[in-house]
């Protein structure tokens, strides 16, 4: 029954320790992961991962990657990505087919959460190729209902996406991104995102921009960069965690393109000097206890801050892993009397409080009687700090602190 419940909590921290490096829900948003670049048609609908059509037997001419082998120029785009090295092109209108439409499927990377509210971005950019410009197109989230359309190529004008180009809002540019954006509040079923045109001919705005293939009607829309994250996402450095001397570990988040230019890593206490911009990144620190700290600011959240502690030894990982558990410190959070409880620390103890910045907001020197002291945090205002203790035989340990008051 023990090995069972160690089981089972090894699952849930792995689920929990995944969900949490999780950023963007959405698979490949960028476009850059690709089956094959060899195929230069309008039928290579695998040649993106994670995204599909409405349903997989549907072709058609309705989907394209632009490969990175291809890009800026293809037949008729010519554009360079958002970002990156690649986009996707897909069919939005065409007047010569009534209704005609290319509804392109991605499987997110796990259920949204119910009642948790969402902000969702994407880029846009009319092919070179388009006679006319238009409003109508937009993402919708849906559960798996999505996957018994079986009506290829045909307007959905019955689904009303959450986040969606205004009516009346034509995209008519053919050299710049335009950047569409919403949020929407989730009901916990939404396990792919669909992107296109859910409205129909009559409803769709169009303006005529290239008159070179008249008497030919259509739109094909460039997209690039899609992005779904959590308006109340968290800045996550990582699992506070041991390794051996000359091992490298990985800490934050998984790279993305949504969050990356919005996270700046720090090795406190130096915080005037960045070590990286990224959302995660792998490290190889030398022997000791080292603190780092990604600063996150993104458009739709603000700024937040986290801390991750790495220690670095040569000894085996059990042994300091011992000797962390053997440090006590409650009640965490904290918002008055802190009590401090150790086997490992004797004597006259040093004490150090930082804040996510680098800043020491308390240095004291304590008496540790019978393994256990006191520290008034109650000045402390509310956030996520540091505490470090070094005692006389300089052996330190280090753990994280939140007050909450």
């Amino acid at each position: 029954m023990k090995t069972l419940l160690v089981v089972l909590c090894c699952v849930v921290l792995c689920f929990n320790t995944a969900a949490q490096r999780i950023a963007n829900y959405i698979s490949n948003g960028s476009f850059e992961e690709h089956y094959s670049c060899s195929s230069n048609n309008y039928n290579s609908l695998l040649e993106v991962k994670n995204w599909l059509s409405i349903d997989s037997v549907c072709n058609g001419g309705v989907w394209l990657s632009v490969c990175k082998n291809t890009v800026p120029k293809w037949n008729y785009v010519y554009q360079y990505p958002h970002s990156g090295k690649s986009y996707a092109l897909t069919l939005l209108y065409n007047y010569e087919l009534p209704n005609y439409r290319g509804y392109q499927k991605n499987r997110l990377k796990t259920v949204l959460q119910s009642g948790k509210t969402y902000c969702v971005k994407f880029y846009v950019n009319i092919a070179n190729s388009s006679t006319h410009g238009i409003d109508g197109f937009g993402a919708y989230f849906g559960s798996s209902e999505i996957d018994t359309i079986t009506y290829c190529n045909t307007v959905l004008d019955y689904i009303i996406p959450q986040v969606k180009n205004p009516q009346g809002n034509i995209i008519t540019d053919t050299l710049n991104w335009i950047a569409i954006t919403g949020t929407f509040t989730a009901n916990g079923t939404e396990k792919y995102l669909l992107f296109g045109n859910f409205l129909s001919d009559d409803d769709t705005d169009t303006l005529m921009i290239n008159p070179t293939h008249l008497p030919t009607i259509f739109t094909e829309i460039n997209i690039d960069d899609v992005s779904c994250i959590p308006i109340d996402l968290e800045a996550y450095a990582g699992r506070d965690t041991t390794i051996l001397y000359g091992d490298s570990v990985y800490i934050g988040r998984e790279v993305d393109f949504a969050i990356d230019s919005g996270c700046v890593w720090y090795k406190l206490p130096d915080t005037a000097n960045a070590i990286d911009t990224t959302s995660g990144l792998w490290i190889k620190p030398p022997i000791g206890t080292h603190t780092y700290v990604v600063r996150q600011e993104l458009e739709c959240n603000g700024l937040k801050w986290d801390t991750v502690v790495v220690n670095v030894g040569y000894v085996g990982i059990g042994e300091f892993e011992v000797e962390s558990l053997e440090l006590k410190v409650y009640p965490n959070p904290a918002n008055g009397m802190l009590n401090v409880e150790s086997k490992i620390l004797n004597g006259e103890v040093e004490m150090k409080i930082i804040d996510v910045l680098g800043k020491a907001i308390m240095n004291e020197k304590l008496k540790m009687k019978n393994g256990k002291t006191e520290i008034d945090v109650s000045g402390l205002p509310n956030g996520v700090y540091m505490i470090f203790f070094v005692d006389e035989k300089t052996r330190s340990v280090t753990k994280k602190l939140i007050i909450n008051k």
